[in-house]
Formats: structure tokens, sequence, C-alpha cells
């Protein structure tokens, strides 16, 4: 499982807001995440469209988190952008194993569910405001995956 260009951008600008703490531009998120505006404006759409982000329109206009970024976590962003979390075809229901029939017989799928579950269950722990609050080491953050 990688996660998306786009996804990492969603994470980067709700980053920023959350930093900002104000209503900011478009063309300002842009420049402060290093994309182009025309990529930072697909991805806040997606933001805006599930709820994660609220748009003003006008000369006061801009985006803000529509939550606080100690309650937004990656997990919800990644979802947002690049679906449901799954690591292996193997896991979706609809895919049918050629291999082994009965999904639950099968040590691999268990090995990959297991993995699927931990991840959700880290990236669920990980908020926006994590990922630049000073005082969260880079040890709180790897020791989420412990």
């Amino acid at each position: 499982m990688r996660v998306t260009q786009e996804a990492d951008y969603a994470i980067r600008m709700c980053l920023i807001l959350d930093k900002l703490g104000e209503k900011t531009g478009a063309a300002t998120l842009a420049d402060l995440a290093c994309i182009t505006p025309k990529i930072a404006l697909k991805v806040l759409r997606k933001l805006n469209a599930g709820k994660l982000v609220r748009s003003y329109k006008g000369v006061q206009g801009g985006y803000e988190l529509a939550r606080d970024g100690g309650e937004l976590t990656v997990l919800e962003i990644v979802e947002l952008i690049d679906g449901p979390i799954c690591i292996s075809k193997c896991l979706d229901c609809a895919h049918d194993c050629a291999r082994n029939p009965c999904k639950t017989d099968c040590k691999m799928h268990i090995a990959f569910g297991a993995i699927n579950e931990n991840l959700i269950e880290s990236l669920s722990k990980i908020t926006v405001r994590m990922l630049h609050d000073e005082n969260v080491s880079h040890a709180d953050i790897s020791n989420i995956f412990k």
C-alpha cells in the first residue's frame, strides 16, 4: 500500500491550516505546501467535499479546518483521498483467491489482515497537530507503530 502524492498534499495542507489557525487562501496554501495552485485547488475541493475543511468565498475567503487539528487523523485524510486502507487485494471481499478459496485458512490472508489492522490503528492515532507540535518528538511518532 502506498499513500498517493495527492493524499500527501492533503495531509500537508491540513497541517498548514492547523498550524496557521486561520482562514488561508488557496494560493498561499499552495505556496506553503510547495505545490501548484491547480493541484492545491483539486485537493482542497476533495477535503471540502469530505467535510475536513471549510471553504469561504469572497475577498475575506479562504480555507480552514472543519475541526480541531488535534482530532483530525492522518487516517481520515488518507482514506478520504485514497479510499479505504487495504494493503493487499486478497483482503477485499470481492476478490476471489485462486490459491485458497477459503480465506480463513490462508496464512498469508491472516498475516495481511493483521498488518492492515495495525496500520489502520496506527494511522488513526496520528493527528494533524502531532505533525507540527514541537512538544511531540520523533520518538513519540515512532512509538505509535510499536
